[in-house]
């Protein structure tokens, strides 16, 4: 295994820009969490050896500094909300070991240095763009929310979002991120407020879509920044595998989009084995884990909204409706897993998996199979 104290210093050594040795020391520790625990022997590094290729792509494709901008008017001019006016109904659908992980440091130590760096190849990349092309309003436009977002969003040139708004686990990732341009919020989903620790400490038991001994109802917001019902398309790469709550996440998502608006939920087979949770870690098929993320989705929490363009006082409950799923490359790359092993990098590139949903009333809102 890399040593990332022993590399640092030698890159650091080596590097006259600040800059580059800042972005040296976040690959290393990037490069560490990829490297597969059997390939140590082709991972182990001296002052002699060459740097990993990783590293290398990750000093030449470093973001320069943030520049100073200031914050839109949306963010500007608003004032987080102390509750929604929507009630979220979270359904407990995980066991304590679901949310356990074999590393439980604080998410704000963990994500402290910024890792500037690609965390899934080009062609992964490029097949998110065009995924988010389709889902994007078409004539451009609208709000886009990129939850667990880091200095890359993978937005297309077109069409373009109106707005982007942020959130992640690192400030200075969200400042070098060129595409946001409102709210840059940090934080962790996976605080135990009154909420979580119900869920964490609740029998995981899994309850009826109806709210039943094991659902909770809350007004209470994970992001109070965001005002209800107001994003286009919410965008989740390679985050989903490391929230303790999704059912908590899911609530909120639901809160926050437009009736009729999408979720996409990208993710490959890399992840921080010591930060994904265990109901994640715990499937390594490709298949089982899009099914997971289709079950969190569609059962993982429901809205309750007042119905503003009638007269009449009226309320409406949605969900989230899974439309498709997508899986590029998984079965190759499961074929080509011992290869890989051995190499320690994948040859024919990594799986690009997605699931897309929509806000839909609850009555149109159904699981499916992933085929």
């Amino acid at each position: 295994r890399v040593r990332v104290s022993r590399l640092h210093s030698e890159l650091q050594q080596s590097m006259k820009r600040p800059r580059l040795a800042v972005a040296a020391s976040a690959a290393a520790a990037v490069f560490t969490c990829h490297v597969p625990s059997n390939t140590e022997a082709l991972s182990s590094s001296s002052s002699s050896s060459p740097l990993p290729d990783e590293l290398r792509r990750a000093l030449r494709s470093s973001p320069p500094p943030p520049s100073s901008s200031p914050a839109n008017a949306a963010e500007a001019n608003s004032t987080p909300l102390a509750y929604s006016s929507s009630e979220i109904i979270v359904f407990d659908l995980l066991s304590s070991a679901d949310r356990s992980r074999s590393a439980d440091a604080p998410d704000e130590s963990f994500y402290s240095y910024p890792m500037l760096v690609q965390h899934n190849d080009d062609a992964f990349r490029s097949k998110l763009s065009a995924l988010y092309s389709e889902v994007l309003p078409s004539s451009g436009g609208g709000t886009f929310l990129d939850l667990g977002s880091s200095w890359v969003s993978h937005l297309p040139d077109e069409p373009r979002p109106t707005n982007v708004w942020l959130h992640g686990m690192n400030r200075e990732e969200l400042e070098r991120n060129p595409a946001g341009n409102g709210w840059k919020i940090v934080k962790s989903f996976n605080d135990l407020d009154e909420i979580n620790k119900k869920l964490l400490s609740s029998s995981g038991e899994p309850s009826g879509e109806s709210g039943g001994d094991n659902s909770i109802t809350t007004t209470t917001m994970l992001l109070p920044e965001i005002p209800d019902s107001c994003v286009d398309v919410v965008g989740i790469c390679a985050s989903f595998q490391y929230w303790r709550f999704p059912e908590r996440v899911v609530g909120e998502i639901l809160r926050v989009l437009k009736p009729g608006g999408s979720c996409v939920v990208s993710f490959s087979n890399r992840m921080f084995a010591s930060k994904a949770v265990g109901a994640w870690s715990s499937r390594t098929a490709d298949r089982d884990r899009l099914r997971y993320v289709c079950d969190m989705l569609t059962r993982g929490a429901r809205a309750t909204e007042a119905n503003t363009s009638s007269n009449v006082e009226s309320k409406t409950t949605y969900g989230l409706k899974v439309e498709r799923t997508l899986s590029d490359g998984s079965t190759m790359a499961a074929i080509s897993a011992p290869i890989s092993m051995m190499l320690g990098y994948q040859p024919f590139g990594d799986p690009f998996l997605a699931v897309v949903a929509n806000k839909q009333p609850s009555r149109v809102v159904d699981n499916i199979r992933v085929k």
